[in-house]
């Protein structure tokens, strides 16, 4: 009598453990995959700020970066509040940045409708150099393209004056910025630049720096917050560090203003003015993040996944339940701390909150997994009645 061979049963018992691993693999993506759609969902979302689904795992890199002893003083961008300035003390601020001879000037306040007495000032912008309006855009209905919807009221009566888009890209307020757009499309075909952009090309406009921007062609850019610092100065100190803004990028605009403090990843009150500031400074600085496909994300989440549950149907030990969950603690800890070094060292974003989410849900899935096929056994076993072989006497099934 022949007897199969150990090793080949042995084969086959791993052949049957992959395939069961991959069905439960299967069945915690499901879940996972389901539970993403309400909201964007990382492990912290829970911990986060006041809107906990306007929150991900980015937000946390961030947060850790920007907390360490570590800071880069920005060396090309100075930043002017105009604190509880009027017009005159606005025009005030503006001739005495133009006599300093800065390699653009951004003013990001806007002037909707005229006033008495606002000759100094509109003179005062005429003057000053190499500088940038602000404004706001508009969507155009029914179309990807975009108006001018605000912008200082004199603006056209200065001839050749470049503008920039003051807007972010969210419709809701509350929301974090994590990033800007580069340009708007114009009705006409035309371009309008964001308010970082037109002011990294008014500081120099053949920058390679800029062209790299340019040629990267993305819808929205990421901005680097971590670990980087601006000179600031108020009307009241401006004079005395006049130097500081000679062949600087000088932004104008309110540090405590309540309509402009918006939530970023480092903090939950950045005034609008430091934002353009960091856009313009990562576009000066070229250190872009490179996203990780989505795909990527979640073979990663997926191969993480089945190697837990695959353990899980392999080990046949007393403390299995124990080495388990170490385990599992194990790689979402590793998991954190890859997307960190990633983030941190090679600009590369991981989205490892689809591997958070699949690890936690893996053991669960394997439950429901033995759950269900206990439960279709005893149906098997208590309505499927063993049939009677007549030729032989003896029950098949």
């Amino acid at each position: 009598m022949l007897r199969k061979p150990k090793n080949s049963e042995s084969n086959r018992q791993i052949k049957i453990r992959l395939i069961k691993a991959l069905g439960i693999t299967l069945l915690a993506f499901t879940l996972s995959f389901i539970l993403m759609q309400p909201f964007s969902f990382s492990a912290a979302s829970l911990l986060s700020s006041s809107d906990g689904n306007d929150f991900t795992i980015n937000d946390f890199y961030n947060k850790v970066a920007d907390s360490r002893h570590i800071a880069t003083l920005d060396s090309n961008i100075v930043v002017v509040d105009i604190a509880e300035s009027d017009r005159d003390g606005i025009a005030e601020i503006l001739e005495t940045v133009a006599l300093c001879g800065p390699r653009a000037v951004g003013l990001d306040v806007l002037f909707a409708d005229s006033r008495e007495g606002d000759g100094r000032l509109i003179e005062a912008v005429r003057n000053c150099p190499n500088i940038v309006l602000a404004a706001s855009v508009k969507k155009d209905a029914g179309a990807d393209r975009f108006t001018i919807d605000e912008q200082t009221y004199f603006a056209d009566s200065l001839g050749e004056v470049q503008v920039g888009a003051i807007n972010f890209p969210t419709q809701q307020t509350n929301r974090t910025i994590r990033e800007f757009r580069p340009d708007y499309t114009a009705t006409d075909g035309s371009d309008i630049p964001s308010f970082a952009l037109a002011l990294s090309e008014m500081n120099a406009p053949d920058s390679h720096n800029t062209e790299i921007f340019r040629a990267r062609d993305n819808e929205h850019e990421t901005i680097r917050y971590y670990s980087r610092i601006f000179k600031t100065f108020t009307p009241d100190n401006l004079i005395e560090h006049a130097e500081e803004l000679c062949d600087k990028i000088v932004m104008i605009g309110a540090m405590t203003d309540p309509g402009d403090i918006h939530a970023t990843p480092v903090t939950n009150s950045m005034p609008g003015i430091l934002i353009h500031a960091h856009a313009v400074a990562t576009i000066l600085s070229g250190s872009y993040f490179y996203q990780l496909h989505q795909y990527a994300n979640w073979a990663i989440a997926f191969i993480s996944c089945f190697v837990v549950i695959f353990l899980s149907l392999s080990l046949n030990i007393g403390i299995k339940g124990l080495l388990l969950r170490v385990l599992q603690v194990g790689l979402l800890y590793l998991s954190i701390r890859v997307g960190y070094y990633f983030f941190i060292e090679h600009n590369v974003i991981i989205n490892f909150s689809h591997t958070l989410l699949m690890l936690t849900f893996g053991l669960f899935a394997c439950d429901i997994w033995i759950g269900f096929t206990t439960i279709f056994k005893w149906i098997a076993r208590r309505f499927i009645k063993p049939e009677k072989s007549n030729a032989n006497n003896i029950y098949i099934r």
